[in-house]
């Protein structure tokens, strides 16, 4: 973990993809429909301001945590603030920003959200599955799998695997530029050596680290992305890992982790805002360079992966595995 955090992966605009910027780079996505996971908070919300600002797609859906009508209008709002400033409204094409309740801690949840997703739209032409925790506590979600494993791994992968019938069908669009960005992290390092065991996932796995928790989460997703390209190839899917960014969830961290609290006051030195830290999504969800199955670093530069990100026998047990965990959820109408 030592090693990860203080010599890992960082955002040095040297290694970008060509010194990619949003503002040049970004081509107009008008008419594209993206949904975002997790897009409430740091990352996910500064993903859709650069989009609307710079792409102006027709409609962003915000997918997240439940939460009163005022509450999803203030998360608009705020978006749009971000993309057009305080004069929003005289923004003219303007992205529609849409909010669909999702809790990934239950698969009941993330069934409702696609299907609430579906019955609005004919199309997706991006998908973010950005959402994640990292935190110290032992917990289980709903279904009594472990937290970091059930929210960042297998909440996306059956949102993912429910959308999928309508990511095909706008792959058949003409034009058509379909994407799945699946937010990894270098974290992934720091998972057990065998890289998921998936003989405690379902459990709150107390007697594990933290760090290899969400390292085997983040395994997981890197594990996803590649069998989507696989299987898909008719629309693009990239891992990314955004890089050292001062989040909420960095935030949180500090309060439990004695590492992140020794290395503050340098944190500035090789971590970035939000704002540099989605350029790696950004890309992945619009350069035509991006190669189908590949996880990037920041940004646009092909990661160092594990061994165990890397070994097919790994992603064959995490596809079957998978598939008996979600067996029991009906598919959509």
């Amino acid at each position: 973990m030592f090693r990860v955090v203080l010599f890992g992966s960082r955002n040095d605009a040297p290694r970008s993809a060509a010194g990619f910027d949003p503002a040049k780079d970004i081509p107009s996505l008008a008419g594209k429909v993206i949904m975002i996971t997790g897009a409430a908070g740091f990352l996910g919300r500064q993903t859709a301001i650069e989009l609307a600002r710079y792409s102006q797609p027709a409609r962003i859906y915000v997918a997240d945590l439940p939460r009163d009508e005022e509450a999803k209008k203030a998360v608009a709002s705020e978006i749009l603030r971000g993309a057009y400033g305080d004069h929003e409204e005289a923004a003219e094409p303007r992205t529609e920003i849409r909010f669909v309740d999702l809790d990934l801690a239950s698969l009941e949840s993330v069934r409702d959200c696609a299907a609430n997703f579906v019955a609005q739209e004919e199309q997706l032409d991006i998908l973010f599955l950005n959402a994640g925790i990292i935190r110290v506590s032992p917990a289980t979600t709903k279904e009594g799998y472990e937290a970091h494993f059930g929210i960042n791994y297998l909440g996306h992968a059956l949102l993912a695997r429910l959308l999928t019938p309508l990511l095909r069908r706008t792959a058949e669009r003409p034009g058509a530029d379909v994407r799945v960005v699946v937010v990894s992290s270098e974290g992934h390092l720091m998972a057990p050596k065998n890289g998921i065991d998936f003989d405690s996932v379902k459990s709150d796995c107390a007697g594990m680290h933290y760090a290899k928790r969400y390292g085997q989460s983040k395994v997981a997703l890197i594990g996803l992305a590649r069998e989507l390209s696989r299987q898909y190839p008719q629309f693009k899917v990239a891992a990314v890992h955004p890089g050292r960014i001062l989040t909420g969830m960095a935030e949180s961290l500090r309060k439990e982790s004695l590492l992140t609290r020794l290395i503050l006051p340098i944190a500035p030195l090789f971590c970035v805002s939000p704002t540099v830290g989605v350029r790696n999504h950004l890309w992945a969800a619009t350069s035509s360079d991006v190669v189908s199955g590949m996880y990037y670093e920041p940004v646009g530069v092909p990661g160092k992966l594990s061994a165990s990100a890397q070994d097919d026998n790994l992603l064959k047990r995490l596809h079957e595995w998978t598939d008996d965990a979600l067996s029991a959820i009906r598919p959509l109408e």
